[in-house]
């Protein structure tokens, strides 16, 4: 065995890298930390388009974020790049649209790593996260709340892979 334990990687993807996936990605890592893993793995997010590479989160993305005590402040957008799928373990889309253009780039050999946020969201019905940039600071806080509960989800389903 190595020296260096391999830290587990998880990428959380949208389109512009600047609402949704950073939220997840400060949602994973804050319950990582509660469960005191957070040395095992890496968390980050990525844009499928990322036309705006360095800018911080929205600013309604940090404060919806930061009422729950998550800092987004460190997050830069960045695009999504085909290394990614190597070097990640886990890639996980925010929407359809997200995933279409991860699979339309995906070799075959990576295609296990992909799937949609939502597949671990307790309700079901909900098929994409809501992209809020247009939308109000409520929405913000909407689209927070249905990551929220997708991540907490996605946690048992991260420890059951890695474990």
């Amino acid at each position: 065995m190595g020296l260096f334990k391999h830290k587990h990687r998880i990428l959380f993807v949208c389109t512009e890298n600047l609402c949704r996936s950073p939220m997840a990605e400060g949602l994973l890592q804050h319950y990582f930390r509660e469960m005191g893993v957070d040395s095992d793995f890496e968390v980050a997010s990525a844009g499928t388009s990322a036309s705006q590479p360095g800018r911080r989160p929205d600013p309604r993305a940090q404060k919806v974020a930061g009422q729950a005590g998550i800092d987004l402040s460190r997050m830069r957008a960045r695009r999504f790049c085909e290394r990614d799928f190597d070097r990640c373990d886990m890639i996980v889309a925010m929407d359809e649209n997200n995933l279409r253009e991860l699979q339309r780039t995906c070799p075959p050999v990576h295609r296990d790593k992909l799937s949609l946020l939502l597949d671990y969201h307790p309700d079901g019905d909900l098929t994409e996260v809501p992209d809020p940039y247009y939308g109000s600071a409520e929405a913000f806080q909407d689209v927070f709340e249905i990551i929220d509960a997708a991540v907490y989800g996605l946690v048992p389903h991260i420890s059951a892979r890695f474990a």
